[in-house]
């Protein structure tokens, strides 16, 4: 099948909530990419379209090497609503720890500087991501050996779930976001900004550390209200086995804060406490704190 006049499907790669993503090659070019086909519900919401359709040209603004690159968006005649985008011949960070478990800590803090620079570079062009999370982080490759992190779905949960992130189900019936890496104002349906992000990455660098993540619970609600009323648990009580830097808890417990207002205001700074608590050098062009 042919989308859009210009995307030639070659195979299925997956699915999720949101809809298929398949492989494609451009007739004309001869470039890959990867095809995101939403979900057939959207196409009868023009307000959901038209939302896609802004939040989509909006992430298709962010240029840099730690971020997907957007080639392409927009809705066929047939109601196809799609997203061509970079295709990345990786695999995704939640495989690499369903696999492996928690990473040493010079890898996952490796891969946290790198999902940092893409977060700085879209919150400078004041957009959040919204759904940062383990299976939103792509790991290639790099020439050196070492991982080559691309994010990918900036502001998507957005454009699925209408203005507010914390909506979890939108009319249609699809689920916004990931709970288990959703903030505390995101739980509660409040408003969200690049300040969400720096939860849900905390959260990521804490299960890159420990293989887990800081609330655990018998079932999805109390997690999710643990994260509203606990403290999240140290990193030494959950992994009693290892030894991690000194300062580092304390720099995720700060990241951690229930309160945006209590958290870093800005990924810079917090890369920079972790880049400097575990001696790793900051990534090439990153921001000042």
């Amino acid at each position: 099948q042919v989308v859009a006049d210009r995307y030639h499907v070659l195979k299925k790669l997956g699915e999720g909530g949101m809809g298929q993503v398949y492989l494609a090659e451009h007739v004309k070019i001869g470039r890959k990419s990867a095809i995101k086909v939403m979900n057939p519900a959207m196409a009868h919401d023009s307000d959901a379209v038209a939302r896609f359709n802004r939040e989509a040209l909006n992430a298709s603004k962010i240029t840099h090497p730690n971020v997907c690159a957007i080639y392409d968006f927009g809705d066929t005649p047939e109601g196809v609503i799609y997203l061509a985008m970079e295709y990345i011949e990786g695999e995704s960070l939640t495989k690499v720890i369903e696999r492996e478990g928690a990473l040493t800590v010079s890898r996952a803090v490796d891969v946290f500087l790198q999902v940092a620079e893409a977060l700085g570079a879209a919150h400078e062009l004041g957009i959040a991501h919204r759904d940062l999370k383990p299976d939103n982080i792509m790991l290639m490759r790099g020439r050196d050996g070492r991982d080559l992190v691309k994010v990918v779905d900036f502001g998507i949960a957005k454009a699925i779930g209408g203005d507010e992130a914390g909506q979890k189900v939108t009319k249609t019936g699809l689920v916004v976001g990931t709970p288990e890496f959703m903030s505390p104002e995101q739980l509660s349906g409040d408003k969200v900004d690049g300040r969400s992000d720096l939860y849900s990455l905390a959260l990521v660098l804490y299960q890159m550390l420990t293989g887990k993540l800081p609330f655990q619970a018998d079932s999805a609600q109390e997690i999710m209200i643990k994260r509203l009323t606990d403290a999240p648990a140290p990193l030494a009580v959950t992994r009693p086995d290892a030894t991690f830097p000194s300062g580092l808890q304390q720099v995720l417990d700060t990241a951690l804060a229930k309160l945006p207002g209590e958290r870093y205001q800005q990924v810079s700074r917090f890369a920079a406490d972790v880049a400097a608590v575990t001696g790793r050098p900051r990534a090439a062009g990153a921001a000042a704190p």
